[in-house]
């Protein structure tokens, strides 16, 4: 048997082709859990506990020189585009007889104004994400796993209730009986 008829007989035994299937509504299923996760699950508990996005949840890696000179650097300028844009809005605000709003007096990058910088960061929010979307994940695998034992179940054997003696059965008995009744030789 040459290589690719083997080949082909090995990809076209039921397992693989199974497996093959497997795996492809595996990463869908990946990808729904994804969404219910970061999209469904995580933005309600995120405003539960302070609107709090748990992607920009992150803490800066800078302790000293090049790195920490970014970081301040960045968090000046993001200051005073937001001081710029406040100023402006509480002149329009004025015109229009509203009061102001207030000058902000710090502000928190976003991880990806961070990473632009090229900030070496630790996001725990992200890991946060991935832990949830894995139990979620196992509880799916473990639902549809105990639905295919209930599915595969063998039926119960039939009852126990004896059947009658066949008619041959009951010639042996009889035999049997007759040959107990003699006495011994």
């Amino acid at each position: 048997m040459g290589f690719l008829a083997e080949f082909k007989a090995f990809v076209m035994r039921g397992n693989v082709i199974d497996l093959a299937v497997g795996v492809i509504i595996g990463a869908s299923f990946g990808g729904v859990t994804k969404s219910l996760v970061d999209d469904v699950m995580m933005p309600p508990i995120g405003l539960a506990i302070g609107a709090v996005d748990f992607k920009e949840l992150y803490v800066p890696l800078v302790v000293k020189g090049d790195t920490l000179d970014k970081y301040d650097n960045l968090k000046k300028s993001l200051l005073a585009a937001e001081v710029t844009r406040v100023a402006a809005a509480n002149a329009k605000a004025k015109e229009e007889g509203k009061p102001p709003a207030p000058i902000p007096t710090s502000v928190s990058p976003t991880l990806d104004q961070v990473k632009g910088e090229g900030i070496p960061t630790l996001r725990y929010g992200l890991f946060i994400n991935t832990i949830i979307n894995f139990v979620f994940v196992a509880f799916g695998v473990f639902l549809v796993v105990k639905l295919m034992t209930v599915l595969q179940r063998k039926p119960a054997p039939p009852s126990a209730t004896p059947l009658p003696p066949t008619k041959q059965e009951e010639l042996l008995g009889e035999i049997r009986d007759l040959l107990k009744s003699k006495p011994a030789r």
